[in-house]
């Protein structure tokens, strides 16, 4: 090949790279966190979510692990782990009607126990879900995602930053500049303190990246969050 077409050939080239970097999704919005997850198409491809929640305050004490068995597309849910007074629940629930049937220490519930644990199974999903779905469904209904300035960093740097808000409250959002993905959070709502948080240790599970670490604050908390299946389906006897 002459130089000529040496040059021509790399100039082609780069400019192939170049048009590919303008496509990418910017991430900052919702489509550009769902690509930088593992993409659009292998996140609507898990019906089915296996994962367990354990937080550790700054003093060592451990909280939970509560295990989710999580059917995404029937909307089941199967919950398993201690409640507040230490007794191990064990909850099947249709989300639908938020009803379904409950176990403490082995023993079924009814009645107004039955009712209660129910209760606390769904708030506790409400409130661990977010550490697995967000930022995958930033497109839901009801959320927004505003593209923020870049923010600085050490070292003269700057970071990707993003706004998020849905019914729970509004997130400002930093965003790894090599990933793309979440690496900080600032939760705020009326009549609650800021809640800062760290996104660390993604981990690709079915093909999609889950942040596994999560701390919080100055308070020394840390969430940990080990998501073990993606699948398409309920494997046989989850529920």
């Amino acid at each position: 090949m002459s130089k000529t077409g040496t040059i021509i050939g790399l100039s082609i080239l780069v400019l192939g790279a170049a048009a590919v970097r303008a496509q990418a999704p910017d991430p900052r919005t919702a489509a550009g966190q769902l690509a930088v997850c593992g993409g659009a198409v292998k996140w609507r491809a898990v019906g089915y979510l296996e994962f367990e929640v354990k937080s550790k305050n700054a003093s060592g004490a451990v909280q939970g692990p509560i295990r989710y068995r999580w059917d995404r597309r029937d909307g089941y849910l199967g919950v398993q782990g201690p409640n507040p007074t230490g007794a191990k629940i064990d909850a099947a629930i249709d989300l639908g009607s938020r009803s379904g049937g409950a176990w403490e220490n082995g023993q079924q519930l009814t009645g107004k126990k039955l009712a209660d644990a129910v209760s606390w199974a769904l708030a506790r999903f409400g409130q661990d879900v977010l550490w697995v779905t967000f930022p995958l469904d930033w497109g839901a209904v009801g959320v927004t995602v505003k593209p923020l300035p870049d923010t600085p960093a050490d070292g003269g740097k700057v970071n990707p930053s993003t706004e998020v808000t849905s019914p729970t409250g509004t997130w400002t959002v930093t965003l790894d500049p090599a990933t793309g993905r979440v690496a900080r959070t600032v939760l705020t709502r009326k009549g609650a303190a800021p809640l800062t948080v760290g996104w660390d240790d993604w981990q690709a599970v079915g093909g999609v990246y889950f942040a596994r670490l999560h701390t919080i604050g100055d308070l020394g908390e840390t969430v940990e969050v080990t998501v073990s299946q993606a699948l398409a389906e309920p494997p046989k006897g989850a529920f």
